[in-house]
């Protein structure tokens, strides 16, 4: 087996953007944590696609909504792995519309709890079980939409904006042992049940007059990941998008 750069957790891993930061993490030299909520065949899948690129990989599941959950993930990735965990991408996220008219308590919370506290809960138990010898790079997954915010998905959108705050405070926190960084993907991929036609209209939207490609933001990570110098930083990857003022989301526009 080739020489690994360490072993990475990918939270979601087994669909959509994480099946390809996770591709693209082994294609660069990691040996991947497959995280699921619930296991299935997309993750045993994404699994035999990074052993066959000569990595490791294996799957542990965990539900980010519950803290005690998220706190024994990391420690669980690495028995499984049987090695220490010295990368985390955050790429799990709830995404659930509302605005300043649906807002409530429990989904604010929900998308809080997932989109920030975990990410927050698992970089920290990284560097708590990291060792002694080692350097911690993690990547989080963020949102175009931060840099020109729209009315829709109110709650999701603050819960990406604390991720972000997170980003540059555990860079500060973490270092000399530890990186942190973020990516802010555009509009990449369908949402569910979206048809196609409309997915490809809307998404070339751009000031480049095409989507960004999700291939792009999983390179975009892997480059973060595994790139020493560099730390506190946020790489937009989105074809211009977020140069665009909009009222409502990319998503929900005609």
């Amino acid at each position: 087996m080739p020489h690994s750069r360490g072993a990475v957790l990918v939270t979601g891993a087994a669909r959509r953007l994480g099946r390809m930061i996770a591709l693209a993490a082994a294609r660069d030299g990691w040996d991947v944590a497959i995280h699921v909520h619930n296991p299935g065949v997309d993750a045993e899948q994404t699994g035999d696609a990074i052993r066959a690129m000569g990595r490791q990989a294996v799957v542990v599941v965990a539900d980010l909504g519950d803290a005690d959950d998220v706190r024994a993930l990391v420690g669980n990735a690495a028995q499984a792995m049987g090695r220490a965990i010295t990368g985390l991408v955050n790429c799990a996220s709830h995404f659930a519309w509302d605005d300043s008219k649906t807002l409530n308590a429990d989904r604010f919370a929900t998308h809080m709890a997932v989109n920030s506290l975990a990410p927050m809960l698992l970089a920290a138990e990284l560097m708590r079980l990291l060792p002694d010898d080692a350097e911690a790079s993690v990547v989080n997954i963020l949102d175009f939409k931060l840099s020109n915010p729209d009315r829709d998905f109110l709650s999701y959108t603050l819960s990406k904006y604390a991720l972000a705050g997170a980003t540059e405070v555990l860079a500060r926190d973490f270092a000399p042992r530890g990186r942190v960084n973020a990516v802010a993907p555009g509009y990449i991929l369908p949402a569910p049940d979206q048809p196609v036609a409309t997915f490809e209209t809307l998404s070339a939207r751009t000031p480049m007059g095409r989507r960004a490609a999700a291939e792009d933001v999983a390179a975009a990570a892997a480059f973060l990941l595994g790139n020493a110098s560099v730390t506190g930083q946020k790489l937009t990857v989105d074809c211009g998008l977020h140069m665009m003022s909009r009222d409502h989301d990319v998503g929900r526009e005609d």
